[in-house]
């Protein structure tokens, strides 16, 4: 049993994001130069090109395949001892199940949003709760509650 995820959690984002981004960006490179700074050029390059990273990689649509002793996510194996839960996030306004969340046994969260049918997440879902349990919700820190909110 499969189903296609993204690589990581998918945020769509709107253009006026990239375009405040952009400029916040061309702000410190000018006043970089300006005050002949070149440190903060060199880490707002480098905070640029992860930023940039992190945005393409999660459009990579990868499977996420049910196996007799392990889950396999792309290239990744996870045997099923290491796995301890599964919670499913709901999108409410486009009214469907949005994410897939695998919890190891030390509680740490792999948010995965789904790209796939819903007959499709219904059997997936059906097919790995027979082995690990499926959590109505997780716990989940302020700051991770802050970087999702804004779209990190």
């Amino acid at each position: 049993m499969e189903l296609k995820v993204y690589d990581w959690e998918y945020f769509e984002r709107s253009k006026t994001r990239y375009i405040i981004f952009a400029f916040v960006i061309l702000l410190v490179a000018v006043l970089s130069i300006m005050y002949n700074n070149i440190g903060w050029w060199v880490i707002v390059l480098f905070f640029t090109a992860g930023y940039l990273y992190f945005s393409l990689k999660s459009n990579k649509t990868v499977k996420m395949i049910i196996w007799k002793k392990v889950l396999e996510i792309w290239k990744t194996i996870y045997p099923w001892e290491t796995l301890r839960w599964f919670v499913l996030e709901y999108h409410v306004k486009k009214k469907k199940i949005h994410n897939i969340v695998i919890l190891d046994n030390k509680g740490r969260p792999s948010i995965y949003t789904i790209n796939d049918t819903a007959k499709n997440i219904e059997n997936f879902v059906n097919e790995l709760n027979v082995y690990i349990p499926m959590l109505e919700s997780y716990p989940q820190s302020s700051l991770d509650k802050f970087v999702r909110r804004i779209k990190l």
